[in-house]
């Protein structure tokens, strides 16, 4: 959209511009924000004719240029076209919200002649007219870098006089001009929050201002460090930090009140300035501004020509500086608005996470990520739990021997007898404010949940939420506590009906031994998940008894799920009423049957009727129905891979071995009990004493127990030496026989 400018201006303001054409032998045009002409542009010669025609071609010529540059205010030096032709842009800003852009060239630098001649033929030789804009360019004079300073400061003068025009500062006096720029701020405070470089820049722009305006923003260290600047030779004091105390800004912050200096540049402090490079400034206004957090931010007016009438200005530039302060203040409102709504979604997410955490481990893992990604950043994070076996912790933003000391820290000030019920914060010796909030479920004390801050004010600013998490933790805590509490219960019940099974039917206890292992490898074979193979393991060793018998304990629900699909088996007979079974049930189906046929028929017992069931075995019938033809294939696979193994080239299986006739007479003389038999089945199959503990469900310290017993009466010393002599006994055994 143009701009619209009064016609009673247009008059003097295009002839202001064609006297300083004339006077300067340049080009001159005055464009809007958008880069639309506003005025008749000045052209001396047929080189600046024939240009202008060629931009007229091109919708908006002067917008890229603007683009580029962004907010400017004060005159750039720019040769984007040719290297060494130059081109200078003075922004205008006779009123807030409204910016104009006077350009003028070219300028040819000194020495720089061929270049550009070098550079024109590349870009121009296609142009109808070159060779007269070739001529033109060879007798264009070159300046050196004191005259193309001195017509830009006669530009900078009729850009100030055009911007006097523009706002109609000959007829208003200062106040209403004052006003009427406060009046905009405001209307824009209404809409939207205030852009500290746009604001910076109307400053800038306005009649007699100081040459340099700057905002600098307290950072989280407590420095100071200047984020915005606009003016002249804003770009060298651009990320400048001071602190506290330190020069005229430093001092500047330590209270309430403007201050100002004159003679600024015959004062020692002004080394901030003339470090960075920067002209020695004549005078310096500094504008404290309070923000709601307690943050602090300093507006800062800096001239470096002759001194000004500060108290002109001043009482503008204080409701300027006290209207950023209110509108980063609502801004920082807003911000913490939509941060609020961001942890309100983490808290959601927490709380359907959490009670899935299936150990201590996953939970403290868990609740690490979460803090870690909130949108409050915490310095660091650090998980206690105060368990029976001894404490356990997960850090992060921890050194390793830190955290170990702030664990030694936590037990001597936390402990189950003399526990904090609320979060305190805490500052440890290296200066980070940590918020420590105990973990109590059912009135015990659990752990704790440790966030680090870089401030106490963040601290106290989200004890809320981390409270809120700690809760949803101690609730998966109880979780927790109650599964493990369940699943010993569970291998107690497990181990209570293998005595049973096992004074009652050895041979079936035995194929339901021999079928968990089975079941649990062919799973991982199939590329069952862990937790399934697990699952289909207990089922073996459970498929011996009733399913009545096992509904009544309140156990095991899933294997007796899978129990339930496998007898479902029985009830189909045709292709037709095939069933749709879950892959699980099929495959414990397929290692239940193969286990049937290496039973030995006449070693079992008599079936219990009230608590046995071993027909669950026998699915002859019904394989082909409920089995899928990939999984019987794959079931195949498995065994002629299994074929190899150095249990299987007799025609014993590992477990036949122990029950063998040949070594009825030497358990009997060692005197093997029926729990060192059973350990010493799962000793010739090859497993660890971990593995044989998670089997029997007893303690690695038990097995060791065992194993030692049995080292001792078969007068071996260890396991290698077992499994030799038990094959050594067969093998005497057979050349007997035979």
């Amino acid at each position: 959209m143009k701009a619209v400018i009064p016609d009673s201006l247009m008059g003097e303001i295009q002839g202001l511009q064609d006297t300083f054409a004339a006077v300067t032998n340049q080009a001159i045009v005055l464009t809007d924000q958008a880069g639309n002409v506003v005025t008749r542009p000045t052209l001396s010669g047929i080189f600046y004719q024939k240009m202008f025609k060629s931009l007229q071609e091109v919708e908006r010529p002067f917008e890229p240029a603007l683009l580029r540059l962004g907010a400017i205010s004060y005159p750039v030096v720019l040769e984007n076209w040719v290297p060494g032709l130059k081109y200078v842009i003075n922004p205008l800003v006779p009123d807030y919200g409204q910016t104009y852009y006077l350009w003028s060239g070219l300028y040819m630098e000194e020495g720089a002649k061929e270049l550009v001649l070098q550079s024109f033929e590349a870009k121009m030789r296609n142009h109808p007219h070159y060779e007269d804009l070739k001529a033109e360019v060879q007798a264009m004079p070159e300046l050196d870098a004191q005259r193309i300073g001195e017509i830009r400061s006669k530009m900078v003068v009729l850009g100030s006089i055009l911007s006097k025009l523009l706002a109609g500062c000959t007829f208003k006096p200062r106040e209403q001009r004052s006003s009427l720029v406060i009046s905009q701020l405001l209307s824009n405070l209404e809409e939207e929050f205030l852009k500290v470089e746009e604001v910076l820049q109307q400053l800038a722009g306005a009649y007699l201002a100081a040459d340099l305006y700057a905002f600098a923003i307290e950072d989280e260290a407590g420095r100071f460090k200047v984020k915005h600047a606009v003016g002249r030779e804003a770009n060298l004091l651009m990320n400048g930090e001071f602190q506290q105390g330190d020069g005229f800004l430093g001092q500047a912050v330590l209270g309430k009140e403007p201050r100002h200096w004159h003679g600024v540049a015959r004062d020692p402090r002004s080394l901030f300035f003339t470090q960075r490079g920067i002209t020695q400034p004549e005078y310096l206004s500094c504008y404290p501004v309070r923000f709601h957090s307690g943050k602090k931010a300093l507006l800062l007016a800096v001239g470096f020509g002759a001194d000004r009438q500060i108290q002109k200005y001043d009482q503008q530039e204080q409701i300027v500086a006290s209207l950023l302060g209110l509108s980063c203040r609502g801004e920082m409102l807003v911000r913490r608005e939509m941060l609020g709504k961001e942890v309100m979604q983490g808290l959601k997410e927490a709380a359907r996470l959490l009670p899935q955490m299936a150990s201590m481990q996953e939970l403290g893992l868990q609740l690490m990520d979460i803090i870690m990604g909130m949108p409050f950043y915490p310095s660091s994070v650090f998980v206690y739990f105060a368990e029976e076996t001894g404490g356990s912790h997960y850090a992060k933003g921890w050194s390793p021997d830190t955290d170990t000391l702030y664990v030694s820290d936590l037990e001597a000030r936390y402990s189950p007898q003399s526990f904090l019920s609320s979060g305190i914060i805490n500052e440890d010796a290296e200066g980070q404010v940590l918020l420590e909030c105990p973990m109590i479920a059912e009135k015990m004390f659990k752990g704790i949940l440790s966030v680090g801050f870089r401030r106490r004010s963040e601290a106290e600013e989200w004890l809320t939420y981390i409270n809120c998490l700690v809760n949803l933790a101690c609730t998966a805590i109880r979780l927790i506590e109650k599964d493990t509490r369940h699943m010993k219960q569970a291998g107690v019940f497990l181990e209570h009906t293998r005595y049973y099974l096992q004074s009652t039917d050895k041979e079936l206890q035995r194929l339901s031994h021999d079928a968990s292992w089975m079941g649990y490898e062919f799973a991982r074979y199939a590329g069952l998940p862990e937790r399934d193979a697990e699952r289909i393991k207990n089922a073996c060793l459970l498929a011996p008894f009733r399913i009545d018998f096992l509904l009544g304990y309140g156990f095991y629900t899933e294997e007796i799920s899978l129990l339930k699909q496998v007898d479902q088996l029985s009830s189909f007979y045709f292709e037709m009423e095939k069933p749709s079974v879950p892959v699980s049930a099929q495959l414990l189906a397929l290692v239940l049957h193969h286990t049937w046929k290496q039973a030995d028929k006449e070693r079992l017992a008599a079936a219990d009727p009230e608590w046995l069931d071993p027909l669950r075995y026998n699915l002859d019938y019904f394989l082909s129905v409920g089995v899928d033809s990939d999984l019987y294939a794959s079931f195949q696979s498995y065994l002629r891979s299994q074929a190899g193994t150095q249990y299987k080239k007799k025609t014993f299986s590992a477990v036949k071995l122990l029950n063998s006739s040949s070594l009825k007479t030497p358990k009997e003389e060692w005197g093997i009990s029926p729990r060192e038999e059973e350990v010493l089945e799962l000793i010739i199959l090859g497993k660890t004493n971990k593995e044989i503990a998670s089997a029997l469900f007893i303690s690695e310290h038990t097995v060791k127990n065992h194993l030692s017993r049995i080292f001792s009466k078969m007068d071996v010393t260890d396991r290698s030496q077992i499994i030799a002599l038990v094959y050594k006994r067969i093998l005497d055994s057979e050349r007997i026989e035979s």
